[in-house]
């Protein structure tokens, strides 16, 4: 086609006119063609922001938090749990890793530490004997807590991740209090304290994750107060998240 294209703009033979219908072959030629070089340039341009974008980390509204006690006596906390789904749509060559994630359990409050990743097990027959090795299992009534500390959460490209990420809702794992007195932080002491402080107010619970290649993401859920009667008497509860959001996402 380019051969004929240029064998006809050098003619000098200006009395040569082209018919109707080799113009319609000509014109139809010259779409085909344009379309195709517009189509090519437009995967490279694709292919090429996407080797530059890395992971595109889609996550999800959490749906849930549970509640549990661990430890018995005085020497018990509080420890609150989040599933939080990840779709890394990009390729296989477009691997993440979290880093980081920070939560906050009440609108303005302290923060705590990200402590790793936990599978809940809804069972009447829980045995904390039992755990998988590398594990550490917490057990009561009706509900197994298999906690991995040393977990490192990765998001492969093309794949889907939903662990649950546990935080310790203590003094002692309050980011405020490191280095420094926090009268915030006071107020999550121990199982009952921490408890009691929950029940006053709506739950609002936020989580600030760090991603190696995508950035940050802020997730949200509001749920009602907790009820502190139930919780110390059956050691753990899960609660509905009211609403809840995410937001953070890069724009490209």
């Amino acid at each position: 086609m380019i051969d004929e294209i240029a064998t006809f703009m050098a003619d000098d033979d200006n009395d040569k006119v082209l018919s109707r219908k080799e113009r319609e072959v000509w014109y139809r030629q010259i779409t085909i063609g344009a379309a195709g070089f517009f189509l090519a340039v437009s995967l490279a341009v694709i292919n090429a922001v996407s080797a530059t974008r890395g992971s595109v980390i889609v996550v999800q509204p959490p749906q849930q938090v549970t509640l549990y006690r661990d430890g018995e006596g005085d020497k018990a906390v509080l420890t609150l749990a989040v599933r939080v789904a990840m779709i890394n749509a990009a390729d296989t060559s477009n691997g993440d890793v979290l880093m980081d994630a920070r939560l906050s359990p009440v609108a303005g409050g302290p923060v705590f530490g990200y402590a790793g990743t936990m599978k809940p097990v809804f069972t009447d027959n829980a045995d904390a004997d039992k755990c998988d090795v590398g594990a550490r299992c917490v057990a009561m009534k009706g509900f197994l807590a298999i906690e991995q500390t040393d977990e490192i959460v990765d998001v492969p490209g093309g794949s889907v991740r939903g662990p649950y990420f546990y935080y310790p809702i203590v003094e002692w794992n309050c980011a405020e209090a490191k280095g420094k007195p926090s009268e915030s932080c006071k107020q999550f002491a121990d199982f009952d304290t921490a408890v009691n402080t929950l029940a006053t107010k709506p739950l609002s619970v936020r989580i600030d994750i760090d991603l190696f290649q995508d950035g940050s993401r802020q997730i949200y859920c509001t749920a009602t107060a907790l009820n502190a009667a139930y919780l110390k008497e059956k050691g753990w509860t899960s609660m509905s998240c009211e609403t809840a959001k995410v937001t953070g996402a890069p724009w490209f």
